[in-house]
């Protein structure tokens, strides 16, 4: 019983070639199964560069829909934290907590006085609307506002690998009732970890 038992924990995982597999395999005639070539990425966080401040935006999702928060870390181009903004949204779906992150940090941007800023985010769809101004319904008055008061705006991609400090913060939002924010200026102590340039982080594929 406790090869079968460790034979049933080994096979739900990567089949590295090795005799004890095989065996395994062979003995309870269980055959292969394929799956996608495992790969690892590297990459680094960047700090925005000179006169920019970087806006790292996420949304958060117990359940899609669900639950739902979200966040914002703010960057300046030597590497501290100039605040934090997190919010909750009530029942609705990633999606929706995506654009509200990337729209109340346009408006954050506002409210602070800054001209020149990156809007980071890992949804590629919901930046491409926003770049392209193809923003949804019920946002579109609230942009057009925004976008007019700031000087320049980048949007950037990237992947969570390297904005997990925006997913701590989105997290934080997606635990408080619709409409309640929380901002701090500076570092939070609810903010254990933040990206550090120069730093591997890896991305599982």
């Amino acid at each position: 019983m406790k090869l079968v038992n460790e034979g049933a924990l080994r096979i739900t995982g990567t089949k590295w070639n090795q005799n004890y597999d095989n065996e395994i395999i062979e003995k309870f005639q269980l055959g292969l199964r394929h799956s996608r070539f495992q790969y690892i990425k590297i990459y680094h966080w960047l700090p925005p560069e000179q006169d920019f401040v970087m806006f790292c935006c996420d949304g958060s999702s117990f359940g899609n829909p669900g639950s739902t928060g979200f966040g914002v870390v703010v960057r300046d181009s030597a590497c501290q934290v100039l605040g934090t903004l997190f919010g909750g949204i009530g029942v609705a779906s990633n999606y929706l907590a995506e654009s509200y992150g990337i729209m109340c940090a346009l408006e954050m941007a506002i409210q602070w006085s800054m001209q020149k800023i990156i809007i980071v985010s890992d949804s590629k769809s919901v930046l491409a609307e926003f770049a392209q101004g193809r923003v949804s319904w019920f946002l579109k008055g609230r942009w057009h506002m925004a976008t007019r008061k700031l000087k320049q705006i980048k949007y950037q991609h990237c992947y969570s690998e390297v904005k997990f400090s925006a997913d701590c913060m989105a997290k934080k939002g997606a635990l408080l009732v619709a409409g309640e924010r929380q901002i701090h200026m500076g570092r939070p102590q609810c903010l254990p970890r933040v990206e550090i340039p120069n730093v591997e982080y890896f991305r599982f594929g």
